[in-house]
């Protein structure tokens, strides 16, 4: 696979959370930004697989859409732990989160992944090539649909995903991260977005940013989907992007608490055909999970909590042709 790799030039934290602060309060009635030193995200709420977001931040986009649309690529499989190889991660630990495709060549149908995965090494040197010389701790979830278009979530079994992934890479140490709050949207993005437009406005295409971690709904509710199995043979190709979001696509509201794990771009100033913002989002209680899209509007009790970091790098990983 091609790996193309593109140096970042962030901020400081304390810059970025002032910027944006200022971009979150043009679109919620309350926000904050600030830095702080990460609380240990292996705890509840969050209950991710590394307890912080520190250490040789970096950030992959791997596959794409076009992997998918106008129909599926069924030799798009992937590795995690090969991904972080082809991220210059060490095998000695490592931490990654995202959200992408579920493994369909493992677990038998297409679905979505919220990828969250450790690994330690047993000794003193691990190997991506043999995984018995590291300890994997594997909280990834895999988020489907039954016959009855019920959301199903899941522990995963393989640490493998498929066609289009998105992932935020550390070596999962706790250190400054920015802790971000906002409650009951005024405007009209959603949270990643409001995010994501803010450092735009200020940094253009000349200082792009990317930024990863994980937030909470931590109250109100929010919309999401789930991707169903592929359809038959029969019915493909996708006629248009109008049938596969409005007719394939399975569609939820959920109840706060969820918890999103989000990779995103202010920019794409080198034409990488980066996915600017991908979220997918769990319950503790892995009940309900799927790919967010933005909170209800007209809920006055929507409310998040957050906790990224910026990176270093950026790897784009067998981009579709």
């Amino acid at each position: 696979m091609a790996v193309t790799k593109h140096l970042r030039d962030p901020p400081p934290l304390d810059e970025l959370a002032a910027v944006i602060e200022k971009a979150l309060l043009s679109n919620f009635k309350t926000a904050s930004a600030a830095v702080v030193e990460c609380p240990d995200l292996t705890q509840p709420p969050f209950n991710l697989a590394a307890s912080g977001l520190s250490g040789n931040p970096r950030i992959a986009d791997i596959g794409g859409q076009g992997h998918l649309f106008p129909r599926p690529i069924l030799e798009a499989k992937y590795s995690l732990l090969h991904l972080a190889q082809d991220m210059e991660m060490s095998p000695n630990a490592g931490f990654l989160l995202g959200a992408g495709a579920a493994p369909f060549q493992d677990i038998g149908l297409n679905a979505e992944l919220a990828p969250n995965l450790c690994w330690r090494a047993n000794d003193q040197t691990g190997s991506f090539d043999n995984p018995s010389s590291m300890s994997i701790h594997n909280g990834s979830r895999v988020i489907k649909v039954n016959e009855a278009r019920e959301s199903v979530c899941e522990q995963a079994r393989t640490t493998n995903c498929a066609l289009m992934v998105n992932l935020y890479g550390s070596d999962g140490e706790t250190g400054p991260v920015l802790k971000i709050k906002a409650k009951t949207r005024t405007g009209v993005m959603n949270f990643p977005d409001c995010i994501r437009s803010g450092l735009r406005d200020v940094y253009g295409d000349f200082r792009p940013l990317s930024l990863g971690g994980v937030f909470l709904l931590e109250s109100g509710k929010a919309k999401f989907h789930i991707m169903p199995d592929f359809p038959a043979e029969d019915q493909l190709p996708f006629r248009d992007r109008t049938q596969l979001e409005r007719e394939w696509l399975s569609y939820h509201v959920f109840e706060a608490p969820v918890v999103c794990l989000t990779v995103m771009h202010s920019a794409d100033p080198e034409g990488l055909g980066l996915r600017m913002e991908h979220t997918h989002c769990f319950e503790a209680g892995d009940r309900k999970g799927g790919h967010y899209h933005y909170d209800v509007p007209g809920d006055d009790e929507v409310g998040y909590e957050a906790y990224f970091n910026v990176a270093s790098v950026v790897y784009r990983i067998d981009q579709p042709v």
